[in-house]
């Protein structure tokens, strides 16, 4: 499946997750599954550097991984995988 033909069958929800993850995964891949592997790729990084800041006593917030999350979950939801 197409990533355009993707974002157009997410939720409200799942389109504002894209939109306030897109600094993590611009530019969007035409292939959904290059999408999902650009997320898990975010995930990483957006969890290791949560934890280099944490190590360094500097708080994190946690809304960009929550984002990254759930629209990785909603994704797999629209193409069938667990």
């Amino acid at each position: 499946m197409h990533s355009d033909e993707l974002i157009k069958l997410l939720s409200d929800s799942g389109s504002k997750d894209l939109s306030s993850s897109l600094q993590w995964i611009n530019p969007i891949p035409e292939d959904a599954s290059a999408l999902l592997e650009k997320i898990d790729m975010a995930l990483s990084i957006v969890k290791f550097s949560q934890s280099r800041r944490a190590e360094e006593g500097k708080e994190t917030s946690t809304n960009h991984l929550d984002s990254l999350i759930r629209l990785r979950s909603e994704i797999n939801g629209i193409l069938g995988k667990s």
